[in-house]
């Protein structure tokens, strides 16, 4: 009986993991972008962090969350990436291009 319930236990724990891991992974939201002076990033979106995660040259950033009045805008280390719909706002190195979500 108790070798019974303590495999019942693993298998309900297992399938509640598993049930949590394809709840994490569908809350996730990839997004790719090309800007007009052809440069392209990847961008994952969490609902549970206030950053945006962005692939862009080859490097991985974390950009964290700016209040702005319209869209949504994420900036550090000289990257400031502005969001609104399915338009994008690149900033870095002192030069501003436009983007779109493809």
């Amino acid at each position: 009986m108790r070798k019974e319930l303590g495999l019942g236990l693993a298998i309900a724990v297992a399938v509640a993991a598993a049930g949590w891991a394809v709840r994490s992974a569908q809350a996730q939201t990839y997004y790719h972008y090309t800007c007009r002076n052809g440069a392209t990033f990847e961008l994952a979106l969490f609902p549970d962090r206030r950053a945006a995660f962005v692939q862009l040259d080859g490097k991985s950033l974390r950009l964290p969350r700016f209040i702005s009045v319209t869209g949504t805008r994420y900036r550090k280390s000289g990257v400031t990436l502005w969001i609104k719909g399915e338009r994008a706002t690149l900033r870095r190195a002192g030069k501003r291009t436009e983007c779109k979500r493809q």
